[in-house]
């Protein structure tokens, strides 16, 4: 056998990384990051809300609900936006049913974020001095800014959705969309 050879079987095929078929994981992770960047561009350009429009379908009673929807998540979290979802006359009534399921989403996202930072937060606490200064600042100062602009938020959404706006949310809509959960 030839040195010429040798190096030939030794050599590792080379493959085009277009052609490497992802896996479901990864084309949700990359799907993610996507959304996740256009949502971050939205709301530095300061959009709260995407491809807005008024929905000539939605009657009085439809917007009523789509605001309440948001709005009783200040005192009552969840409980609204699964009572318009199981309810039978959700199938017939598209406007409502869209943004509970968009109300719904946002503030368990709401929720989740507030725990991972409680949860982290409460590990920098473990350090003596730094960590309560962090721990005091975040309840000080954070906390009630996160809370208050959560709140600022969903009387906006209902508000919009009063007006009989369907909208986008940057980043929650399209990922509902993606998961089927919004038509």
């Amino acid at each position: 056998m030839t040195n010429e050879s040798s190096n030939r079987e030794n050599e590792q095929p080379q493959s085009d990384p277009a052609a490497v078929e992802q896996t479901p994981v990864e084309r949700m992770a990359s799907t993610v990051y996507t959304q996740a960047g256009e949502a971050a561009d939205a709301f530095r350009r300061g959009e709260l809300m995407q491809n807005s429009q008024v929905d000539e379908l939605a009657d009085s009673d439809d917007r009523l609900i789509a605001l309440l929807s948001y709005v009783t998540q200040l005192l009552l979290p969840v409980i609204m936006p699964l009572i318009v979802l199981l309810s039978e006359s959700s199938k017939k009534r598209p406007f409502q049913r869209y943004h509970a399921v968009q109300s719904l989403a946002l503030v368990l996202v709401f929720w989740l974020v507030f725990f991972a930072a409680s949860v982290a937060i409460g590990i920098l606490q473990i350090i003596p001095v730094l960590g309560w200064l962090v721990g005091a600042f975040a309840l000080l100062c954070l906390t009630p800014m996160y809370f208050l602009g959560g709140i600022a938020l969903m009387l906006y959404y209902g508000y919009q959705a009063y007006k009989g706006r369907r909208f986008a949310i940057p980043g929650l809509t399209s990922f509902l969309r993606d998961q089927n959960w919004l038509a």
